[in-house]
């Protein structure tokens, strides 16, 4: 899902009709998944949108924190227990890492931290 249709959209077009009937694209808010039952999902890959919520709070860090563990709840929601979020982030890795862990009755366990390893040659 992609908060923005226009996101929907493009990834309509990049995965072409042929393959569109494996895949389900739909315009969600990840802070409100209403669009999902409960325990639906084995795994969740997010790539920046979490950045991107806490983000979108401006200058109120109070209300970026807010978005944020509105976010992590519904992960919480959606997966199944003993479900795995793949969660990468970037820009606001503490704020994302503090949204995990300040849950009410927190059931995440981070597997890896995140912290980069590069090569003497400059590889990630």
């Amino acid at each position: 899902f992609d908060y923005a249709p226009e996101g929907v959209e493009c990834a309509r077009k990049m995965f072409g009709d042929d393959r569109m009937n494996k895949i389900d694209l739909r315009v969600a808010d990840a802070r409100e998944l209403i669009e999902y039952s409960d325990n639906s999902f084995d795994a969740v890959l997010e790539k920046g949108t979490l950045d991107s919520i806490y983000l979108s709070g401006g200058k109120d860090k109070g209300k970026a924190r807010l978005h944020l563990s509105m976010a992590v709840s519904e992960l919480e929601r959606v997966l199944k227990s003993g479900g795995v979020v793949f969660s990468v982030t970037a820009a606001c890795a503490d704020a994302v890492r503090a949204a995990f862990e300040d849950g009410e009755g927190t059931i995440w366990r981070q597997l890896r931290n995140g912290d980069l390893h590069i090569t003497e040659d400059g590889y990630v």
